[in-house]
């Protein structure tokens, strides 16, 4: 199941939509549409105050994609690949193709966004005075005033020092200025991210206990977010040292066993799936590489049908964040396999398959340098 959905590009970066968006999206409109609004403006028809929580939500999409895009920006300034940007609750996620090489290059980037939040709210707050003196009708100021309280809201936020919020990337940027050392003040960074997590779920729960289900669920949902994303942050990190200086080919398996694509999905089980024993395979047809099946694909098909479907019925057709050429570093690899959701990348030297890597042989390979590293 995809987790995230590509909706567009801004600038030619990628926008794409975590579903947890779709969840906070919900909330958003339910809490605007049936508390925010309604104590603002009393007396008005219910259609209103729900109309007033969609358009609302949607401006809120629209800020935190301004948000995300301010840190893009300055990042490809500074000669930083972004190769999408992903929306999650409160904000999202701009991808790096690689870390920043600087404790300047980190404040910049980091402190873009709060920035950027800030000059929102400042709008917001603006056109709300405009619409007051020109006598606006109510609604348009009450959407204004909120609009410039959550982008204020989302500075303040996103400004506490814990990893990998912005504040937290200033923080960092700080102690790797005093430190020395990229790893440590990330480590120490992603530590005091991990305690105001665990701070904001113990309000939460403490909130249900004490009847604000709503903020609760609030304080529970982001608590959580932030403690997986401090959590992986710092990974990813100790992943993309330990990864360097290798290559896709020095980790590939070479020898690749593909598939023709005209043969029955029966001889494909049996004389595949079953001898075998892989996930997935190349599909080839006259040498030209056509994409890749899984064991998965098969079940969509009814097994009385399996003699007469061939691969080509069901195989998925080759995509460029399906293939990696084999000088590339492992790094990349890990990038486009974030962006393919196969866990494999089919390498290709001069088109022709010359190798497959999965995200299981990554995880292999950075078990293995752990291990080294501990002896």
């Amino acid at each position: 199941m995809r987790r995230s959905f590509k909706l567009f590009s801004v600038l030619g970066i990628p926008l794409e939509i975590n579903i947890s968006w779709f969840i906070i999206l919900g909330l958003v409109v339910y809490t605007l549409s049936f508390g925010y609004f309604p104590m603002e403006l009393p007396g008005m028809p219910s259609i209103i105050y729900l109309l007033m929580g969609i358009v609302s939500a949607l401006l809120l999409f629209i800020c935190l994609i301004l948000h995300e895009l301010s840190h893009s920006v300055v990042a490809r300034t500074n000669e930083l690949p972004i190769a999408g940007i992903t929306l999650f609750v409160f904000g999202g996620v701009a991808h790096m193709e690689k870390e920043p090489q600087s404790p300047k290059v980190e404040f910049k980037m980091a402190i873009a966004g709060p920035l950027m939040s800030i000059a929102l709210s400042l709008f917001f707050l603006l056109l709300s005075y405009v619409f007051k003196f020109l006598s606006f009708v109510p609604v348009a100021i009450a959407i204004t005033d909120y609009l410039s309280f959550f982008n204020i809201a989302i500075a303040i936020f996103n400004i506490v020092p814990a990893f990998p919020l912005d504040g937290g990337r200033v923080f960092r940027a700080v102690l790797w200025h005093f430190l020395k050392s990229q790893k440590k003040a990330t480590r120490i960074a992603a530590g005091l991210g991990k305690i105001f997590a665990s701070l904001l779920m113990g309000l939460g729960f403490l909130g249900l206990i004490t009847g604000s289900i709503v903020s609760g669920v609030w304080f529970i949902f982001l608590g959580f977010f932030l403690l997986e994303a401090a959590d992986l942050s710092y990974r990813s990190l100790v992943m993309k040292r330990a990864f360097s200086g290798i290559k896709v080919k020095d980790i590939m398996s070479a020898n690749v066993i593909s598939v023709p694509s005209g043969i029955s999905i029966k001889n494909l089980i049996d004389t595949y799936f079953f001898k075998y024993r892989h996930n997935c395979f190349p599909v080839i047809k006259d040498g030209a590489l056509l994409g890749i099946v899984t064991f998965h694909d098969t079940k969509d098909v009814p097994k009385e049908e399996w003699d007469n479907k061939t691969v080509n019925d069901i195989l998925i057709k080759l995509e460029s964040n399906m293939i990696i050429n084999e000088e590339k570093a492992i790094e990349e690899a890990l990038t486009e396999l974030a962006h393919n959701d196969i866990g494999r990348l089919l390498v290709v030297e001069d088109e022709k398959l010359v190798g497959i890597i999965s995200h299981k042989d990554i995880i292999r390979l950075f078990k293995y340098k752990e291990e080294a590293d501990r002896s």
